[in-house]
């Protein structure tokens, strides 16, 4: 026979689950919040419970980058229908990057079944491409950058050289971006180092978050990031960048009293039969990704102050 828990055992290990838990009354008033959810966001439960979901906080945008914080909030259909839910939706971190998760709303009921209020439960999640192993590429030794968080310079070119003998060996494509931040010296003038190293620490997080399982992404040189993208041909090749292009220009970095983002500008190629690390990034340099700009004014969501 099964023992009988008690309620604050329950409550215990949701605290402790990996996976983002929050739990929200009728009003969207945010009343817990997990140990999941700390990790995720970068927001502790302090910082949360108490606070409203329409106060901007994770600033949760659809995949077509339009803001779900109003009416269009999952959590908000499912209090007044009663449905559960499931979306996938890219929040902003604390630190400015833009995640993806994968979002489940629930209704809350109470004894009698009326709805006083909904859980929602969220995970990263990282499209799975099934792509082709890159045995040279799996061997290479990465070196963490403390500054971004992601790849160093001399662990990015010991990818890309990697890649390159896998597809001299095996004939495994691959493509990669290079993602340059635009005026990156006039925002520095502007607003400083210690902001400039923080957009520069989001932009890569942003980045690596929003790759597929098994790519990689490096920074390269002060502005200048890396993408190498595993058994990528070039059809796939733009997508790609205009996903990153826009996810990237949608992070913002909170600094004092307002929302800091930058633009980006992106160039890809595709290897070819007796290319270099050098020739590769010749290429690269030559050929801009022609991306419409879906961040104009218009299409980009009002960000509220926190």
């Amino acid at each position: 026979m099964l023992e009988v828990l008690d309620p604050n055992r329950y409550r215990t290990i949701l605290e402790s689950l990996p996976n983002g838990v929050y739990v929200v009354d009728r009003d969207r008033k945010i009343l817990f919040w997990n140990d999941g959810a700390e990790q995720i966001t970068g927001y502790l439960r302090q910082e949360v419970i108490g606070r409203y979901c329409p106060d901007n906080l994770l600033m949760h945008c659809d995949e077509n980058y339009r803001y779900l914080c109003g009416s269009q909030c999952p959590l908000l259909h499912t209090i007044h229908d009663g449905r559960v839910r499931d979306v996938q939706v890219f929040l902003r971190h604390k630190n400015g990057e833009r995640v993806p998760v994968r979002v489940r709303a629930v209704p809350l009921r109470d004894a009698d079944g009326s709805i006083i209020g909904a859980i929602e439960t969220f995970d990263e999640v990282h499209p799975w491409a099934n792509l082709r192993i890159h045995p040279n590429a799996r061997a290479v030794e990465n070196h963490v950058e403390q500054l971004t968080g992601i790849s160093d310079h001399d662990s990015t070119r010991s990818y890309l050289e990697a890649c390159l003998r896998d597809y001299a060996a095996d004939q495994i494509p691959f493509s990669i971006l290079q993602i340059a931040i635009d005026d990156l010296d006039r925002f520095r003038k502007i607003h400083g180092a210690v902001a400039t190293n923080r957009i520069v620490h989001m932009v890569a997080a942003t980045l690596s978050k929003n790759l597929r399982e098994g790519d990689i992404a490096g920074h390269w040189a002060g502005d200048c990031f890396l993408a190498i993208l595993l058994d990528c041909q070039p059809a796939s090749l733009d997508q790609i960048a205009a996903k990153l292009k826009v996810i990237i220009e949608y992070a913002a970095i909170p600094w004092w009293g307002e929302w800091l983002s930058v633009a980006i500008t992106a160039s890809g190629t595709t290897v070819r039969a007796a290319d270099t690390v050098d020739s590769l990034l010749a290429r690269c340099g030559e050929t801009l990704v022609c991306l419409e700009d879906a961040t104009t004014a218009g299409n980009r969501p009002e960000e509220g102050l926190e």
